[in-house]
Order: C-alpha cells, then structure tokens, then sequence
C-alpha cells in the first residue's frame, strides 16, 4: 500500500522565564489517499481529550493545555503519551532513557551539564500510572490504528535549555525566530525519514502570518511556494520531487499529529521542572515550586538571585531573557 506521511508540531515552554522552552514532533504514516479530515475522523471516537480514569475505553490525545492541570497531575497527559510511543520504545523505564529516544542528541549536552536538571534521568517513567495501564491503553491504541492504516512512526523533541534560548535570542534580537529556526530544523530532521508525500502541519507562532522566508533558510534544497496565507492558516508546498506542504494554523494543535507533539513537549518540560524546583528547594527550603511563568517567576528569582550568586552561576545560565 502507498504511503503517505503527517507531521505535527509544537511547544511548550515559550512564555516563560524559567526553565527549558521545548519543542517537539510526532510523524506518523497513513494510506496515500489519507486527508488531514479523513486522518481527524479516522481517530475521532477512541481518542480524545476526556481525561484518563482505571477504566477508560479512549486513549487520551489532544492539546496538552486540555490534558494537563496542575491539580490534576500528569495522570491523563502521561496516559496517551506513553501508551502511544510504547510501540516505539518498550523498554524505556527512566527519564533518561526516555529522553534519549525522543531528544535530539545536539539538545543533551548542555541539559545534562545543568545542574538544576541533575537527577532527571533516574526519574522512573511512568511516574503515576502503573506499566501494566499503559499496556492496556497501548494494546487499545494500536487495535483502533492498525485496521485505518494509521501508524505513529516517531517522536522527536528539542529541548533548548536556558543558556542557549539566551544565546539564540541575543543573535537574532527575537524569541520568535529561535522558536521558528528550532521548528522548522526539527521538521528537516524528521523529513528525512519520509521517502514519499508528507504532509507538517505546525501551530501558528504568534501573531506571524509569512513562513515563507523561514522555509526558504532553513531546507534551502526545497522550493517552496505559497498555498494560501490567511486569518486561520498559511500553507506552503514545496516544488521539489517529493510532494510536501506544510502547514502553520491557529489551533492548530487539535489535530491529532500536532496534539500528541503538544503532549510530548508539555511532559518534557513538566518532568524537568520537578528537579528545577527541587535543586533550589535544596538551598531554600520553605521555597515554593514555580511553572516558570512571567509573574511568579519574579517571585522565584528574587529568592533565588542570593544563592546563584553565591553558587557563582550568571543570570543568563538560569534566567531566560525573554
């Protein structure tokens, strides 16, 4: 059967100023004739934004701001992530073994050199569900895929730690560009391993609506022309040998591909909080954990600022600028 692929897009982590900002793929593979409504509808009853009980007969996939609360834990988002990439690597019973199927290896060295992230790697996943769950909803997911012809194929995250963000943004004067450059390189990446039709379908960055000059740096090999550039989408296609378009959409992250990339970056960037929060909590004890976000985060710094500075760590290794 002739295959065609989808690629979805997304991140978690742009707003705040602690922590990494991450960003993260999901390619999957469907029959040649397969449409992004035929793709939707195809995973529409067994797939879904309700939240994960014992007993649950769907699999949860969705905007991960849907999926993840604090209060309610990782419980639901942990769920359809992992019961989903299982296929891909059974055998992942830590963090860090986790991190290294999903993460690109350029991203891990200065992660793993960060103090503040020390320890991630031991973390056990899963860290709230039981493995015989994810087993379950796994053998649930693959039963609903298989008949459709629908196969998610990999998973790959870009995890940019607080020194780099401060290095990229200091280059090139914006946010925005760093997360577009680290969008599309990961989307270059993962073309790779798409000898036929594909299909990226990525969420809108900001208020941006012309991807084009950005298409053009980053696969300079493709020659990519304008679809459409409207109020909810912009659509490129590319020219060359391989038919490819890529889309950037305002929600666009209810599409299932773009959905479980949304998952894989907000679980990233949740689990490496955890030992962020932890190693500040080390120094300060009565310290109250943050998400990173602009307001509380001024809280978390003005505590903290005392002892970075006796640890001898610069603000731009722990504050991102932006």
């Amino acid at each position: 059967m002739s295959t065609k692929y989808f690629m979805g897009v997304d991140e978690a982590g742009y707003g705040p100023n602690l922590g990494p900002l991450v960003v993260a793929a999901s390619l999957w593979k469907a029959p040649e004739d397969c449409s992004e409504q035929q793709f939707s509808h195809a995973l529409a009853k067994h797939f879904s934004t309700a939240h994960w009980s014992p007993s649950c007969q769907h699999v949860p996939l969705g905007d991960s701001k849907k999926l993840y609360a604090t209060r309610c834990g990782l419980a639901t988002l942990e769920a359809g992530l992992l019961a989903l990439q299982f296929p891909l690597a059974p055998a992942c019973a830590s963090l860090g073994h986790f991190a290294q199927r999903v993460i690109r290896p350029e991203w891990m060295d200065e992660l793993n050199a960060l103090d503040w992230y020390a320890g991630y790697a031991a973390e056990p996943i899963p860290s709230v569900l039981e493995l015989t769950e994810v087993l379950r909803l796994s053998r649930l997911a693959q039963s609903k895929l298989a008949p459709v012809g629908i196969e998610l194929i990999d998973l790959k995250a870009a995890v940019v730690c607080e020194p780099h963000f401060n290095r990229a943004v200091a280059k090139s004067g914006s946010k925005g560009e760093l997360l577009s450059r680290t969008t599309l390189e990961l989307v270059a990446q993962l073309l790779k391993q798409c000898p036929a039709s594909a299909e990226v379908f990525c969420d809108r960055q900001g208020g941006r609506k012309n991807y084009l000059p950005n298409l053009l740096a980053a696969m300079p090999d493709e020659w990519f022309g304008e679809l459409q550039v409207g109020p909810a989408r912009s659509s490129y296609q590319s020219c060359g040998a391989r038919p490819l378009t890529i889309h950037f959409s305002v929600g666009g992250d209810s599409f299932p591909p773009t959905a479980l990339a949304s998952m894989l970056a907000k679980y990233l960037r949740e689990r490496l909080m955890r030992p962020l929060n932890a190693f500040w909590q080390g120094h300060l004890p009565r310290l109250r954990s943050t998400a990173g976000y602009p307001v509380d985060a001024q809280r978390f710094r003005a505590a903290i600022e005392p002892v970075a500075e006796r640890l001898q760590l610069s603000i731009d290794q722990w504050w991102r600028c932006k």
